[in-house]
């Protein structure tokens, strides 16, 4: 178990499970500044599901009312990033490698962004010293559909050089 991992289980120990979402929220606005100010909430943090809402405030919307597509993007990049975060060894690092996305509807209301991952690729990110994994996820918006559609794209490397490959 990571740092991360381990940060967030001890605060599950000591915080009532109605809690949770806060600690988890607390955790990682601390670790990323623009979520915080963004104001994304941390609903589910487990090593195989994460899921984080945003809600449709004032300073995060685009000009015609809805969140502005940077917010959007902000929610399923960070869910993604949580999800490998909790994943890959401390030795290593993750890094975002490939972000696409496909606005495909206005946006409604807030959003919700729920990151998948699977067995094959838990089992890849802590085994392999170095690679790189597509992680499923899906933006939805108070009316159920799907603003965005988005393929996320991590790698993980070791953080000592002399023990990168080529």
């Amino acid at each position: 178990m990571n740092k991360m991992a381990s940060a967030v289980r001890k605060m599950e120990k000591y915080l009532p499970s109605t809690f949770h979402s806060f600690g988890y929220t607390f955790l990682f606005n601390n670790m990323v500044k623009l979520a915080g100010t963004a104001g994304l909430r941390v609903e589910k943090l487990n090593a195989r599901e994460v899921e984080v809402t945003l809600r449709n405030t004032k300073k995060i919307q685009n000009h015609i009312g809805g969140l502005h597509a940077c917010s959007m993007v902000l929610a399923a990049e960070s869910a993604t990033g949580m999800i490998v975060g909790m994943n890959v060894p401390d030795t290593h690092l993750p890094l975002i490698k490939t972000m696409k996305i496909d606005f495909v509807r206005r946006c409604v209301g807030d959003i919700r962004a729920t990151a998948h991952l699977t067995a094959d690729d838990y089992k890849r990110i802590n085994e392999d010293d170095k690679g790189d994994v597509k992680i499923d996820v899906v933006v939805k918006d108070e009316s159920g559909k799907e603003p965005i559609k988005t393929e996320m794209i991590w790698a993980w490397i070791n953080k000592n050089r002399n023990n990168r490959g080529s």
